[in-house]
């Protein structure tokens, strides 16, 4: 799939989703799982994401080891199968912001409620299977670089 086409189905998948699960390890890499939800800038060229974390083991495994891994998807019972991973790795990625911070505010009009802590999530690939795209002669699965 081209990739101008790619970025826009991109974006119109994760301006309709609401909820992802965010997976951290520890140091001693033992996995953690975490719905939340997620963020996105309207109108924007980038991926950014913004989840607002509470303080406790996932802040705790990111801040250790920065690597992170995302899985959004869409229910099944809407018939579709289409799923998207996201991969973020190190403190440039995966950037906290608190109160004081320069960015503190820009990401407190993106993320809804009073948050203390925003994380903003850079993703470095993104892997998208959507079983729609054969229909248009693509592969289900496209995978883009960032």
């Amino acid at each position: 799939m081209p990739r101008e086409k790619l970025e826009q189905e991109i974006r119109q998948f994760l301006s309709k989703r609401k909820v992802l699960v965010l997976c951290t390890s520890d140091k001693n890499n033992i996995p953690r799982a975490t719905p939340m939800d997620f963020y996105i800038e309207k109108n924007a060229s980038n991926y950014n994401i913004y989840v607002g974390p509470s303080p406790g083991r996932k802040v705790n495994n990111i801040k250790e080891n920065p690597i992170i891994s995302i899985g959004i998807y869409t229910p099944l019972d809407t018939g579709k199968i289409q799923g998207m991973q996201i991969t973020a790795t190190g403190t440039q990625r995966l950037i906290f912001l608190e109160k004081g911070d320069a960015e503190f505010q820009k990401a407190q009009r993106i993320v809804r409620g009073k948050r203390d802590l925003i994380l903003k999530i850079i993703p470095e690939k993104i892997e998208f299977l959507d079983y729609d795209f054969v229909k248009e002669g693509y592969s289900r699965f496209q995978s883009i670089d960032l």
